[in-house]
């Protein structure tokens, strides 16, 4: 089969009818990234997937509306009609030419919206220019095995990472029901399970009918139960054993060869953590804010101690000086007093001499209205009579008790006590806890101990750059290429699954090698002895025909696996053709395909001496991939007297540059089959970062090569603007 014509119309960025034609061997769709690659291996997957093929990853489809050409669609009036539509001209197994041809129409609503009908996935045959409908799908897919489902998902592979098939657990089992005759085993196998089953069936009842005679035949078929109830536990044990062993080799495989490495790296993992505690630690202890602490620890007064001297000094001066002014002040007060004291004094001195009989004799005198001193007469309202009346008033208060004297009330001179404050306010500074003598030490003796605990602190981050050197080297020593940290970082549980791995591998070996064949063995030697015993009993012949149909059954079995063997000899075999053809100048390694003791399926490179290659670079498990997919379309051309292209999409991305060039050379040179790739190989960015053909490389191809790329004018912010111009290379 052979494809020759693609046709895409209207379809996401290919605006318009944009065409592509095959050669018979290598095809390159070369485009930069965002230039319509993937587009391109979509259009070819979206005809190419009928709507019966399984809903696998590779069969499911865009939504219909998402395949619209935005540039189509803007430029549709309400009402009118689009089309989007890929069409695939290609020649049958029988060399004859089939059309492929999947569409849409679409329809701009009032609103804007998008309608979709019309939708339509035919084939048609073609004779000359005359195209004529086949029946079904089914008629050209599956009937004339124009890519049926369960090819094609070995032919179309979308980006590097498909092409590992064997990530599928059924890939195997599917290509031996392709590729091998072990399907037509399975009836014999069915059968002779059957037969096995009723012939031991019979045994056992003949058996129970002389084991009431014969002892030793119930002794032997008594032992040989016990023996087949502990093989089948053995059994049991090894298929659980098997299934823990694949699990933790599911987790730990990948990483078997480093876990040494990961060990290491773990303890230094541990080292630097704790070194990174210790300096998170210190730098806790670093005291730096000086800004606000200042004021909190009174550093600020570091200089203030000399103004705050003086200004005391000056504050005691003025407080003395204004004591003293108080103090003359409250002297001059208390001498004024003192001076109208005596002045009062003498006044009272003078009235001392009375007495009551003076009293008496005033009473008298008032009273007869005459002076009993002169004996003049003193009548009523006169002045003698006031004066004695007077005179009467003194004496007796002259000789009435007085309270005492009130004492003297001293003035201040001063009314208020700012200066005092202000000499207090200075005094208060001086004792405010803080000894601003030593400040200046403090800060010293802090500065010292923040650069003693820093460069505590750089000797311990020194410390961890060489740990963390020592682990990018362990890193860098690794021998699986997978990145380790998490591994590292999840050591106790990457631990367990060594241990798991290691410990179900001996239980493996143990039940493989010594407990199932030891147990087989003593089965075999009872069966023996059973057998000799039923022939002396004279009913052997059914014990023969079950032992014919064990025998026959242990034969199915091994030809079961000796043509799972032959088919991956063979696939290896033309697999490592394939993989010598696309390494030309450089190591290619030897691929090995086989069945391991645990039932998996193993794909290895090894070298020349059986080493396997436990780390192969990108490349080369790329082209190891590649090698058995060219080597099962090999074996379709043989088995099914079919041919198949292959397709991919960007199947070399990893490559370096130069390697994919040689890679292309030599699968458009050695390999005699039709490849269709897309790739951006073969560009490169000219001084104005547009990307631009490599000429020269490409003129060592002869084969056909197109080149993709949006149309020049297109707005970076309008997807309907977009446009992939499609322009074949010379």
């Amino acid at each position: 089969m052979i494809l020759e014509k693609l046709i895409i119309y209207n379809f996401r960025s290919y605006y318009g009818r944009k065409v592509f034609e095959f050669g018979k061997r290598l095809n390159l769709i070369l485009g930069a990234n965002g230039d319509g690659k993937t587009t391109f291996f979509e259009a070819m997957n979206w005809v190419l997937t009928p709507d019966y093929a399984p809903k696998s990853d590779e069969n499911r489809l865009a939504d219909d509306s998402t395949l619209v050409s935005a540039k189509m669609f803007k430029e549709l009036k309400v009402g009118d009609q689009g089309k989007v539509l890929v069409s695939l001209l290609l020649r049958n197994n029988d060399n004859r030419e089939r059309i492929v041809e999947r569409s849409f129409n679409v329809t701009k609503t009032v609103n804007g919206g998008m309608q979709i009908l019309g939708r339509s996935f035919k084939a048609y045959s073609l004779t000359g220019t005359r195209r004529k409908e086949m029946f079904s799908l089914r008629d050209l897919f599956e009937g004339e095995n124009v890519f049926p489902a369960v090819i094609k998902k070995y032919h179309l592979f979308k980006g590097e990472d498909k092409l590992d098939i064997f990530n599928d657990k059924t890939t195997l089992q599917t290509l031996i029901d392709l590729f091998s005759d072990i399907k037509d085993i399975d009836p014999y196998t069915q059968f002779a399970k059957f037969a096995l089953d009723m012939s031991s069936s019979k045994v056992n009842e003949a058996k129970s009918k002389e084991d009431k005679q014969n002892s030793k035949i119930l002794e032997l078929q008594t032992e040989i139960n016990k023996l087949a109830k502990k093989l089948e536990q053995a059994e049991t044990a090894l298929t659980s054993t098997r299934q823990t062993f694949n699990e933790s080799k599911k987790n730990i495989d990948n990483i078997d060869d480093d876990f040494e490495l990961i060990k290491k790296a773990a303890k230094i993992e541990e080292k630097v953590k704790s070194t990174n505690s210790e300096i998170a630690y210190l730098s806790g202890k670093i005291d730096l804010e000086y800004s606000y602490r200042m004021l909190d620890d009174q550093w600020i007064l570091m200089g203030f101690t000399p103004i705050l001297n003086e200004f005391n000094k000056k504050m005691a001066s003025l407080c003395m000086s204004k004591q003293n002014i108080e103090n003359e002040y409250e002297k001059k007060q208390r001498d004024e007093y003192t001076k109208n004291k005596i002045e009062k004094a003498k006044s009272e001195l003078e009235k001392i001499a009375w007495r009551q009989s003076d009293i008496n004799n005033l009473n008298f005198s008032l009273r007869t209205r005459r002076c009993i001193y002169c004996g003049c007469e003193a009548p009523d309202g006169s002045v003698r009579y006031d004066f004695l009346k007077q005179r009467l008033n003194d004496v007796i208060d002259i000789l009435t008790p007085k309270e005492d004297e009130k004492p003297i009330e001293i003035k201040r001179y001063f009314s208020y006590r700012n200066v005092e404050t202000l000499k207090e306010m200075g005094l208060g500074l001086e004792y405010t806890g803080k000894d601003t003598l030593t400040i200046s030490d403090e800060i010293s003796s802090l500065s010292k101990r923040n650069n003693d605990i820093e460069q505590n602190i750089a000797k311990k981050k020194s410390e961890v750059a060489n740990l963390e050197k020592q682990i990018a080297d362990l890193y860098a020593s690794s021998s699986s290429g997978v990145n380790l940290r998490d591994y590292v970082k999840d050591i106790d549980i990457v631990k367990k699954w060594h241990e798991e791995k290691e410990n179900s591998a001996l239980e493996i070996s143990q039940l493989t090698t010594q407990v199932i064949p030891n147990l087989k063995n003593e089965i075999s030697k009872k069966r023996d002895a059973l057998a000799k015993s039923i022939k002396a009993s004279g009913s052997s012949n059914l014990y023969h025909i079950n032992e014919f149909f064990r025998i026959f059954s242990d034969a199915i079995e091994e030809t079961k696996d000796a043509t799972y063997k032959e088919f991956l000899d063979r696939l290896a075999k033309e697999a490592n053709k394939y993989l010598a053809l696309l390494n030309v100048d450089d190591f290619t390694g030897i691929i090995k395909i086989y069945i391991d003791i645990n039932g998996e399926l193993r794909i290895e490179l090894q070298d020349k001496t059986d080493k396997i290659l436990s780390n192969p670079n990108t490349s080369l498990l790329t082209t190891m991939h590649i090698s058995i997919l060219l080597a099962i379309s090999e074996l379709t051309k043989e088995n099914r007297n079919a041919e198949y292209p292959l397709i991919f999409d960007a199947p070399t991305s990893s490559f370096d540059e130069g390697k994919d060039k040689t890679f292309y050379e030599c699968l458009n040179s050695q390999v005699d089959k039709q490849c269709i790739v897309v790739t951006k190989s073969y560009l490169y960015k000219d001084t104005n970062g547009e990307y631009i053909e490599d000429r020269d490389g490409l003129s060592k191809l002869n084969c056909k090569k197109y080149r993709i790329k949006k149309m020049t004018g297109f707005d970076k912010l309008d997807i309907a603007t977009i446009d992939t111009e499609v322009e074949e290379i010379d």
